[in-house]
């Protein structure tokens, strides 16, 4: 049975914390926002953590950026859009090379992120994340910083997918780094991915590949979660780098599986 362990007001409505029998999930409005296994647990990366979900990724999207982190392993990385902390926490415990900028819009999450993923400030204290709090637009038009690779999962439910894909958002993606990875809703071929992909052909970073988590038995035409790569000429090898190798668990393995079948079959995209 589920047990709620938070629920506190929000910028875009309630965020919540649910457990589950294998999980950690963070909420919006009852809108998954990611996921952690609880097993292995927090104290398996550092015994002085407190009880809490481990590195592993349950959320399937969220898996997609580990293709970032197979690319840059050493990299330095933005994330606008922190959810729970469960993408960024999964890439710095595979990619232990890497550093973080990753910036929310609601310091609700950010608080409940900090509260309930040990994992979270664990790598804040290393030195290796970084989070603020304020607008990606905003952020983007004042950063210095030239990023590897950005991430931008801000989407909060499908009804307000459109509020993310602004030309002054995706200017300020391409301005911040060469290589873009954007989560969106929207369908193929002539539905509401069409005029983002536009806008990053106006950008000069055109959208090369994409992925879905959603089973490939689902006609493409319908309406679903992507992950949009732009910059990525050179697919990276899905078998290259397994995530969460030698952890063991039922559950890890679900994940290293899905894994394999979101990397295994990017679609190319439309010109």
């Amino acid at each position: 049975m589920p047990t709620v362990r938070l629920e506190r007001k929000g910028l875009f409505g309630p965020v919540g914390v649910i457990d589950t029998a294998h999980s950690r999930r963070f909420t919006i409005g009852g809108v998954l926002q990611g996921a952690s296994l609880l097993l292995p647990p927090a104290s398996s990366v550092d015994p002085s953590l407190p009880p809490g979900p481990g590195p592993v990724i349950e959320t399937r999207y969220q898996l997609a950026w580990l293709l970032a982190g197979q690319r840059h392993p050493a990299g330095r990385g933005l994330m606008l859009g922190l959810g729970g902390g469960c993408g960024a926490v999964g890439l710095l415990h595979e990619f232990s090379g890497m550093t973080l900028d990753a910036v929310d819009m609601d310091p609700a999450m950010v608080g409940m992120a900090r509260e309930f993923h040990p994992l979270v400030p664990f790598y804040e204290r290393s030195g290796r994340l970084r989070l603020r709090t304020g607008d990606a637009t905003e952020f983007l038009s004042q950063a210095r910083t030239s990023y590897d690779f950005v991430i931008a999962d801000m989407v909060v439910d499908a009804d307000r997918a459109g509020l993310v894909d602004s030309a002054a958002l995706i200017d300020g993606l391409a301005g911040a780094s060469p290589e873009i990875w954007f989560r969106m809703f929207g369908s193929l071929p002539d539905g509401e991915i069409q005029p983002v992909l536009e806008k990053f052909r106006n950008s000069g970073r055109e959208v090369d590949w994409m992925y879905s988590p959603v089973s490939a038995s689902v006609p493409i035409p319908r309406t679903r979660d992507w992950i949009l790569a732009a910059g990525v000429r050179q697919l990276p090898d899905p078998g290259f780098r397994m995530p969460f190798a030698g952890v063991p668990g039922p559950q890890v393995e679900l994940a290293r599986q899905a894994f394999r079948k979101l990397a295994s079959s990017p679609v190319p995209a439309p010109r």
